[in-house]
């Protein structure tokens, strides 16, 4: 029997900051104590969403119990999403990534090597966290076909698969390595400055490790607008094949006095 995790209560809410989404699932940021938050969105359900990088949203949580999932021990359930503006500026974003983010001296998500096995996950561990990147950093393919961002993680070369089909999409069109965050961002769009790490859904029994969305130090205007595009063109081309993303998207007004 799955346990089951206490209620929110009735009418509780909470405003984040986005930070990625991974097939149907969102991460955030809640604002105001800084805890991660995964929940899966239905995109006809929240189809008036725009998804960027650090776009606030204020949710409101079901008052139900849901069942708890040690491998995602941040999971809620958002029964309503309302936009409400966009971090800019890397002086309102780098404190809120600082706080976030892991130190080098423990491994990524605590535990050593690519995965772990769903048997041995407690619940008691976060299976997401941000990562700060150095410009040594790479994108290409390992032995599996799979496309990786490679980076410095103490005293290793760490490697995730990429996971937002967004982004995955973009580099499969690269015809070789990219070695740097300048040849990254030549095909990305923008310096990756921070990578979410997170846990994926069990697979025949273990949990990968994955980087579930790249971010850049700051976000313009025309950054936003390009990145909104390309989640949309993603969006439609796998409607187009017969699958779903999870993105979501609308139209969304950039906010200067959001901070």
């Amino acid at each position: 029997m799955s346990a089951i995790r206490p209620s929110y209560g009735q009418d509780t809410s909470m405003e984040i900051v986005v930070l990625a989404n991974y097939g149907s699932e969102i991460v955030g940021v809640d604002r105001q104590t800084r805890a991660f938050v995964r929940f899966e969105v239905d995109s006809d359900q929240f189809a008036h969403l725009t998804f960027n990088p650090f776009a606030l949203w204020k949710i409101r949580l079901s008052g139900d119990p849901i069942p708890s999932d040690p491998s995602r021990p941040e999971f809620i359930e958002a029964t309503e999403i309302i936009p409400i503006g966009q971090l800019h500026k890397k002086r309102t974003i780098a404190p809120l990534a600082k706080e976030c983010s892991s130190p080098t001296s423990i491994p990524i998500l605590g535990f050593n090597g690519p995965s772990i096995s769903y048997g041995q996950i407690t619940g008691r561990s976060p299976s997401v966290t941000l990562i700060e990147l150095t410009k040594r950093q790479a994108i290409r393919k390992n032995s599996y076909g799979e496309i990786t961002i490679s980076f410095p993680w103490g005293q290793v070369i760490a490697s995730l698969p990429i996971g937002n089909e967004a982004e995955r999409q973009l580099f499969e069109h690269a015809d070789r390595p990219l070695n740097s965050s300048k040849e990254v961002a030549y095909v990305l769009g923008f310096k990756p400055k921070y990578v979410v790490a997170g846990l994926a859904r069990p697979r025949a029994g273990y949990c990968r490790k994955m980087a579930m969305g790249l971010l850049p130090e700051k976000i313009s205007r025309k950054t936003a607008k390009a990145l909104r595009t390309l989640q949309l063109d993603s969006a439609s081309k796998n409607r187009h094949n017969g699958t779903v993303n999870g993105s979501v998207f609308g139209d969304l007004e950039d906010d200067d006095s959001s901070q």
